[in-house]
């Protein structure tokens, strides 16, 4: 089936809490605080909206604890970080060696104290370390009885006798990837022990494994085994000779792909990112991607290139990079490859002895002839792989079985036994048709894609199964081909096993003026481990030798001028075929041949590459340089190309150019490619440093026939003229603006190219700067495409607008702050498809509801919730890739604003003294993505009344708040109101939600230990599926809380709540659903170690209470009289044993009674 990446995970690990601000400091959680995580925010006050991010300067983070270097003006503080379940920083000591004694037969025993701990290394204190020992068990009369225990150890020192180490060990799976939209990733799934003496170092476990010296290596791997380096020999920088050694055993994490990606216009994306064979489901290794824009490495980041989502593997450009049909995108990176178990060696030697060095490095990686994951081969597989040698032709088994396992979470077929022939060929002996009736045999199916034409079936459209459907299209038997209407079979792939190895020699000599250095090459690929066919091309070979030599002019070593010789020759055998490609993503499209985007790629060949350069530069002047260069392939082609280049910086001229010029033959093809491009600057220093430009750059690409003179397709060529003008980067503002035009020409099918589209650029960048009271920063592109030969382009022309701006702003003494993002843009929205699995009582998050529906026994994406109760929620939720993408236009808009009277005056008059009571805050979020259509507004996120088949996905919420007498002790009031928009594509339709709240709470304290608070709210929430009615409802509500608190000190703390409320389904397709709720909660909390909590829940129900809308306004409960009650203990047996009780009940209406039990005890070292 493929990789289903988990929409939802019960291992989160970010956190949020409130504390009340103690002088001593906090203990911020009992888990790990991951470095750097922790943000420290004070609630909103004095008028503001969103919360304050406090600096890092107020406080400090030690291990788990925060520590205040300057107390923030505030009474309480919100916490967001992220945990691990170990503690990195702590001290940590498990055995204390005085304890130990020797029993009768002469055995070292030693007692447990827990208030006590020693050193479990006896390193005299020279190893840091902490950890953590579980175990746990929880148990109850819904649920079966459930074992859990973690292990932990982090440490880092000396052992003794010089060796150091360091290690992260856990017994625990932690499936966590970084986000990919920072350039430095943060990554916490690394397990490892790593040990140091002297010059000798050993890594076993998790670790990354990167290219040694050389040329034709290249590769950067995640692997899960143990290297080894070891040097001797002189320090480094002494006279006389050093070695160095190094070898690694492991698994690879990974396989390596380079995919060329074919770019829209305007589609900043995301792209997907696929595998071998086009394979879609896919996790890409975190970090290993290196993503190239028309031949330049982009930098990974919100606010640099792209972003990059590893689980679903699919690559976004931000609003720095315009991608347009002209752009040249190529993605490296690694994937997860679950079809085999792929084991790596790998070694390298290199020794150095003053201007001389030479190395030997070799790899080798195989993947094991045993399969892994849902797939066995069987004997007979087996063989079909032995017998097609290193075929590129794929072979194909059924993915059709009977159905094992429960029915009601598979897409389920019946065989129609059907003959299909093609004249007198059986193309088919039966068809599958879906079902959901189980009488008679069933059978699931794994579909294959293999694209357009390639089979039977078709994926059906607004399936309501809990997994893909497909539908039997047939075959086009009109001509004398049968041709398949659909793209889809019930085939499984067979993917043959492979081996790749790589083995370089070399040498090098650097002289003081010059170099030269020596390669040679062994290559080692065997597609198919299972055969011994077509072995006799698996070895290749390459050499390469390179070398400069610099003579300064005018006699003087260190004269100014300088001239510089260079020459390169390079072959490559047909066979040579390394892991990681050596060469540039543009080489072969810079020799002509590949097309104009440089997504084709010429096959393997015999090649040769001469070239030599010569360059003279002046200081303070700049450089000019000629190269020739040469390229052959074994007979069918041979290219020469001349470059020049020029760079020049005085007197605030800046001359930036470069002009090559190609000459091709290949199979009776020959061809010339011209690339001439050029910048002029012009630095004015009397008009503030202001700089003026010009940039030309144009490709023209022609081949053709020797003996004919028309054209070939894919020639191509373009012009591109623009001018910029630049202000100095020293001041506090920034302006960077071009105007670009461009001009595509193709061949007409003659011999002239032709105009095929006309295109204008505006890029406008910018900051600006006031003090501390504004900051402006921004970017925005426009570009108009215009498409002058339809015949030849198969584009719409139109607009596309890109940008984004960051507005900062403090006025009236910082009373009044706003800060404002706005973003422009276009891309495209995959269609989400959810797969729910069912992995038991308490292990999910999602509950069947198949009783509320139509009791199928079958499981519809419409008949899964969120579970009111984590004991009884047994389904995960899974997100399926689609290839179904929708093009948008996207704005968004996050805006917040705060006032803070209280900033205004420092001796306030009395009316100003009552203004300073209040405080406001109001934030505005927007995230809309919509089809293009009459009437809509690109640039104008505000515009959210759109109709349903323009509006694809949508994110809108608003909130304000208005307080008066917020930090006052005796009585404070706020007034909020909050609306929620969401909007998602679903493969079955839209779902769409709308939530709106008014509040009113009042606070008063007659006496410190007792608080009285009264809440009212009032508002509605709708639901709206576009293809399930039944999950529509429109639910308005009212309710009033009445709340004592008393907490006479830090000891006792107790809280009694009234909630009187009431719904009601006013949807005029609805059958009036009503309910009134009647809450008493008591609360209790003594001494932080014991909480208590009871809940009784009277609800009176008018209507089906079986029903979804009943389900959303009961949330899980039952009309009539429903009890909840809530029992946890945490007790510190000692200073490092930790023990956590905990039990839970509930009876809802005349239901039976559930109980649910849990205990846990940890140990710390």
């Amino acid at each position: 089936m493929g990789t289903l990446v988990g929409q939802s995970s019960p291992l989160s690990n970010l956190r949020r809490t409130t504390i009340a601000i103690n002088p001593a400091g906090h203990l911020v959680d009992s888990l790990t605080v991951v470095p750097n995580s922790l943000q420290v925010l004070l609630p909103p006050r004095n008028g503001r909206v969103l919360p304050e991010i406090l600096p890092d300067s107020y406080y400090e983070l030690s291990g788990r604890y925060l520590r205040w270097r300057k107390l923030p003006e505030a009474d309480s503080a919100i916490l967001n970080y992220r945990v691990l379940p170990f503690d990195l920083l702590a001290r940590r000591e498990l055995l204390d060696t005085t304890q130990l004694r020797r029993d009768a037969a002469g055995q070292l025993i030693g007692t447990y104290n827990p208030y006590v701990r020693g050193d479990i290394f006896d390193s005299d204190g020279q190893v840091n370390y902490n950890g953590s020992f579980t175990r746990g068990i929880s148990f109850g009369n819904r649920q079966d009885l459930v074992l859990n225990s973690a292990f932990n150890l982090q440490m880092e020192g000396e052992l003794g006798n010089g060796i150091l180490v360091r290690a992260a060990i856990t017994d625990e799976s932690l499936p966590i990837q970084p986000e990919g939209n920072t350039q430095q990733l943060r990554e916490f799934d690394q397990v490892f022990i790593q040990l140091e003496k002297d010059r000798n170092s050993l890594v076993a476990g998790d670790y990354e494994l990167r290219n040694p010296e050389g040329f034709f290596m290249r590769y950067f791997k995640k692997l899960e085994g143990a290297t080894f380096r070891t040097s001797h020999g002189v320090e480094e920088g002494e006279d006389g000779g050093r070695w160095e050694h190094s070898a690694s055993v492991a698994i690879a994490r990974g396989q390596f792909i380079r995919q060329p990606i074919q770019p829209g216009e305007g589609n900043q994306g995301p792209y997907k990112l696929t595998g071998e064979g086009n394979q879609r489901f896919l996790i890409v290794l975190s970090g290993t991607e290196r993503i190239y824009l028309d031949g330049q490495l982009m930098t990974r980041g919100q606010d640099n290139d792209y972003v990059i989502d590893y689980n679903l593997a699919e690559l976004t450009f931000t609003q720095k990079r315009l991608i347009t049909r002209d752009s040249r995108i190529v993605a490296e990176y690694e994937y997860a490859d679950q079809r085999y178990v792929r084991s790596l060696y790998a070694a390298n030697s290199r020794f150095e002895s003053g201007k001389w060095s030479a190395y030997v490095n070799l790899i080798n990686q195989q993947d094991s002839k045993t399969a892994t994951g849902d797939l066995e081969l069987s004997a007979q597989q087996r063989q079909q792989l032995a017998e097609a040698g290193d075929s590129e032709a794929g072979i194909f088994v059924s993915g059709i079985d009977s159905l094992d396992g429960r029915a009601d979470q598979r897409a389920t077929y019946r065989r129609v036994d059907t003959l299909v022939f093609c004249g007198d060929q059986v193309l088919e002996e039966f068809v599958l048709r879906f079902t959901t009736e189980e009488d008679g045999p069933l059978f699931t199916a794994a579909f294959s894609d293999l694209g357009p034409n390639g089979g039977p079936y078709e994926l059906a459209p607004a399936s309501t199964a809990n997994e893909r459907t497909f539908n039997y299209v047939g075959y086009d038997r009109t001509g004398n081909e049968c041709i398949p209407l659909g793209r889809y079979a019930p085939v499984i792939e067979l993917g043959a096993p492979e081996k790749q190895q790589l083995l370089t020699a070399g040498g090098s000599y650097r002289g003081k003026t010059g170099g030269l250095r020596l390669e040679g090459a062994r290559s080692l690929l065997d597609k198919n481990r299972f055969s011994d066919l077509d072995n006799d091309d698996d070895a290749g070979y390459a050499l390469r030798l390179d070398g400069d030599h610099a003579f300064s002019l005018g006699g003087l070593p260190d004269s100014s001028w300088q001239l510089q010789l260079d020459g390169t020759y390079e072959y490559k055998q047909a066979n040579f075929s390394p892991p990681n490609p050596y060469r540039r993503t543009d080489f072969f499209r810079d020799w002509n041949l590949s097309n104009r985007l440089g997504t084709e790629l010429p096959e393997s060949s015999d090649e040769q590459l001469l070239e030599a350069g010569l360059s003279i530069q002046r200081k303070g002047y700049g450089r000019l340089r000629y190269a020739f260069g040469r390229f052959t392939r074994a007979t069918d082609y041979a290219g020469n190309r001349q470059l020049i280049s020029l760079n020049f910086d005085r007197s605030g001229w800046v001359v930036d150019g470069a002009a090559s010029y190609l000459d091709n033959e290949q199979a009776g093809v020959e061809g010339t490619f011209w690339r001439p491009r050029l910048n002029i600057a012009k630095r004015f220093e009397n008009y503030d440093n202001w700089q003026l430009s010009v940039d030309y750059a144009a490709e023209n690409s022609q081949q053709s026939q020797i003996d004919n003179d028309t054209l070939l397709p894919v020639s191509f060529g373009f012009e591109r003229i623009g001018f910029g003008l630049r202000s100095a980067e020293d001041k506090d503002y920034l302006v960077d603006l071009k105007v670009r035009r461009r001009r595509d020409v193709l061949p007409d099918g003659g011999t002239e190219l032709v105009e095929s589209t006309l295109a204008d650029e505006i890029l406008l960048e910018g900051n600006y700067t006031a003090g501390r009271n504004l900051q402006l920063r921004g970017n925005f592109n426009y570009r108009k495409l215009q498409v002058t030969s339809a015949e030849l382009v198969n584009q719409t022309p139109g607009q596309t607008f890109l940008g984004r701006l960051d507005i900062n702003f403090r006025a009236l003494n910082n009373s009044l702050r706003s800060q404002t993002a706005y973003t422009l843009g276009s891309g495209q929205e995959a269609r989400v498809e959810f797969q729910y699995l069912f992995v038991g009582a308490g292990l999910g998050q999602y509950i069947w509801q198949d009783s509320l529906y139509n009791n199928d026994g079958r499981i519809q994406p419409n008949e899964m919730a969120l579970s009111p109760f984590a004991d009884i929620a047994d389904y995960v939720r899974v997100s399926v890739f689609t290839n179904d993408f929708i093009r948008t236009d996207n704005a968004g808009l996050n805006q917040s604003i705060q006032w803070d009277p209280g900033r205004l005056w420092k001796e306030p008059k009395q009316w100003q003294k009552f203004v300073r009571r209040f405080n406001l805050q109001s934030s505005l979020t927007i995230n809309r993505k919509t089809r293009e259509a009459e009437g809509i507004q690109l640039w104008n996120p505000l515009q959210l009344s759109i109709n349903d088949t323009a509006l694809v996905a949508l994110t809108a919420g608003t909130r304000h708040s208005l307080f008066f007498n917020r930090t006052n002790e005796k009585f404070d009031v706020q007034l909020s109101q909050r609306d929620l928009q969401r909007r998602q594509v679903l493969t079955t339709g839209y779902e769409a939600s709308n939530e709106r709240e008014w509040e009113a709470r009042f606070s008063f304290r007659p006496k410190r230990p007792l608080n009285l608070v009264l809440a009212t709210s009032l508002g509605y929430r709708n639901a709206d599926s576009e293809n399930f009615d039944n999950k529509d409802f429109q639910i308005n509500f009212r309710r009033l809380e009445p709340e004592i608190d008393w907490q006479p000190g830090e000891v006792i703390s107790l809280n009694a709540q009234l909630i009187i409320g009431a719904e009601s389904n006013d949807l005029s397709t609805g059958m009036g659903e009503r309910s009134e709720r009647l809450e008493i909660k008591l609360t209790g909390s003594y001494n932080r170690w014991l909480d208590i909590s009871l809940r009784s829940v009277n609800i009176n129900f008018e209507g089906e209470a079986q029903s979804p809308v009943g389900f959303a306004l009961l949330n899980g409960l039952q009309p009539g009289r429903n009890w909840l009650w809530n029992l946890s203990m945490t007790r510190q047996l000692g200073k490092y044993l930790q023990l956590n009780l905990s039990y839970e009940g509930r009876q809802t209406g005349e239901a039976n009674t559930v109980h649910v039990g849990r205990a846990q005890v940890t140990a710390l070292f």
